[in-house]
């Protein structure tokens, strides 16, 4: 039963003006603009963000509902996108790495939404994430590693995918150039986020109730990034909104990246 619009709107303001439900009910809520690389490390080391169970389940929970809609032939632009992405390259089955993985869930969304699939691989560095994976998708393969220093030789992989993770890496240099490194064909950057108009910036904010480090992206600065790591810009797509104007004073919003390795 849907409740009235006036109780509806007494209950947001209510969450958006109290912090504890604002932080437990929200997905992203709080942000605040960091000094730079330095107090972002000492803010992320404060936290245990991704590495927490509370986290973990949190996240899963969105992301179920988001799979059922998908599998009812309804998926959200940024999960279509994702597979876009993936079938734009024309390989057929493609050796694919997903760093940032979570708890798995764009396994799920590359076997529903692309015809031929993926040969998957998953790593993250929240052991949480990874254990939370194996459970739930235990026929995949998932690894606690460190998107900076993949443990994986050079071009390894036909696709490294980055999905919704580049944001939250604090080194995103090292892990762009990573990327490049274990990719044999393209690298995927997707749901970034993006300032057309200003310098990257490091934010704190909440996510599902735990307090993490986020990176917007000055797009000039990150193409430039990969190009340096040898990547060349293919295609690029329109994502979901992203608006942290409020924040930085500067609007933002989230890309995907098709990048073809030099």
């Amino acid at each position: 039963m849907k409740l009235p619009r006036i109780v509806r709107k007494v209950a947001k303001a209510v969450i958006q003006s109290t912090p504890i439900l604002r932080r437990q009910i929200l997905f992203s809520t709080d942000y605040r603009v960091l000094g730079g690389v330095d107090e972002a490390q000492t803010a992320a080391a404060s936290s245990d963000g991704w590495l927490a169970g509370r986290t973990v389940a949190r996240q899963q929970r969105a992301y179920d509902s988001l799979i059922a809609t998908m599998k009812r032939g309804e998926p959200r632009l940024d999960l279509r996108v994702a597979a876009e992405a993936v079938a734009a390259t024309a390989i057929p089955h493609p050796r694919l790495l997903e760093v940032g993985c979570g708890s798995g869930y764009y396994s799920e969304v590359f076997a529903t939404l692309l015809p031929g699939g993926v040969d998957y691989t998953g790593i993250d560095y929240s052991g949480a994430m990874i254990e939370r994976a194996r459970l739930r998708y235990p026929l995949m393969t998932f690894e606690v590693a460190d998107a900076t220093r993949l443990p994986y030789a050079d071009r390894a992989f036909d696709i490294v995918f980055n999905g919704v993770s580049l944001m939250h890496i604090i080194d995103y240099q090292a892990a762009i150039r990573e990327a490049a490194r274990v990719a044999a064909r393209y690298c995927i950057f997707h749901t970034v986020p993006v300032f057309h108009d200003h310098q990257t910036t490091f934010l704190s904010k909440y996510a599902y109730g735990a307090p993490v480090v986020e990176v917007v992206f000055g797009k000039q600065e990150l193409m430039e990034m990969c190009r340096g790591a040898g990547l060349r810009l293919e295609r690029e797509w329109p994502g979901i909104p992203y608006n942290v104007h409020e924040a930085t004073g500067h609007h933002s919003t989230t890309e995907t990246y098709l990048f073809a390795t030099l």
